[in-house]
């Protein structure tokens, strides 16, 4: 008899283990995003070791200057228009835009306003975003799939761009507006 209460107090601390695991798995499953979050921030901080020429802001926003032939022309400021020729890249090489645009820098992510302010007229600036400064988790949604590959996303555009990423924007500021 002994026996036969041991095995039934053990069926229900089983079956009552398996029932909170069900409850609880939902909210416990790991992001599946966590991995390319990882490979962005190891990618970033390998892009300061690799490249001494690459600085970095307070904010983290990575930059390296390519041209600045007109230093005494009008830098961008946070409130400032800007027409530029840009093409943003993924850390794994897929481009997902680029093209020629006017932007007011008060309505674009605070990357790439940061960004176009630390070059003059005509210049040349090659940024990289942390995601923080960019989409953040923002396009992270329970329907979501795990897609970094950046061009096939589930939103099914070719400028897709999956949360956590590292935009890579390189710029030439064409002209500047509206410069304090």
């Amino acid at each position: 008899m002994d026996s036969k209460i041991k095995v039934k107090g053990i069926k229900c601390i089983v079956y009552g283990v398996w029932c909170m695991m069900l409850l609880c798995l939902p909210s416990c499953t790991e992001n599946k995003w966590a991995d390319w979050k990882v490979q962005n921030e190891l990618w970033l901080a390998q892009n300061l070791k690799n490249d001494p020429t690459v600085k970095v802001t307070a904010s983290g926003l990575q930059y390296k200057i390519l041209a600045d032939p007109t230093p005494t022309d009008a830098k961008p400021s946070r409130t400032s228009y800007v027409t530029c020729d840009y093409t943003l890249t993924l850390i794994n090489g897929n481009k997902l835009e680029g093209g020629h645009a006017t932007f007011a820098l008060t309505n674009v992510i605070s990357g790439f306003a940061e960004g176009c302010c630390l070059v003059h007229n005509n210049g040349d600036i090659r940024i990289f975003i942390p995601y923080s400064l960019g989409y953040d988790e923002a396009k992270v949604t329970e329907n979501d799939e795990y897609n970094a590959v950046g061009n096939e996303g589930t939103e099914g555009t070719q400028s897709y761009i999956p949360p956590y990423s590292t935009l890579i924007y390189d710029i030439h500021i064409c002209s500047v507006s509206g410069s304090n």
